[in-house]
Parts: C-alpha cells; structure tokens; sequence
C-alpha cells in the first residue's frame, strides 16, 4: 500500500491575497461558463415529443475548451500576473 504524505500551508499574507484573488477568479469563470451553458441549453432545446430532424439552431456550436483556455489565459496574463 502506498504512503500518503500530508502537508500543512502556511502562507504569509502576500501569498494569501494571491491564493484568494486566484480562487475568486476561478469562482467567478465557473459561474460565468456554467451561465453560458445554461443559456445555450435554454437556445437551442425542444419539446420532447415535437422536436425536428435538423433544428433550426443547429448551426450555432459552442465554443472549443482550447479556444476558451486561450483566451481565458491571455486576460489572466495581460490583467493579474506580475510583469518580469
């Protein structure tokens, strides 16, 4: 059976700014993204007993997870990450 190791953080106040900035980041895209999947359902679903071969909508595609990322990760570069 494999160890595990725990360990304990300790981070100074600098450290934690950072860490809650970072999380409240994170929170807010989740919701952000998970509104934008609820939006896109609302768009695009039909009655169950009357829904149509080729629906009218069909030509709208979500967005790709790398397309996303990228641009998720140029706004986090350009806005929050300290400049070497």
């Amino acid at each position: 059976m494999g160890t595990a190791y725990q360990y304990k953080l300790r981070p100074n106040k600098e450290q934690l700014a950072t860490i809650e900035m970072l999380l409240e980041l994170l929170r807010r895209q989740y919701n952000y993204r998970l509104g934008e999947r609820f939006s896109w359902w609302s768009e695009n679903r039909c009655p169950v007993n009357a829904c149509p071969k080729v629906h009218a909508n069909s030509s709208t595609k979500r967005p790709s997870r790398l397309l996303l990322s990228k641009k998720i990760w140029s706004i986090l570069k350009t806005s929050f990450l300290p400049t070497s």
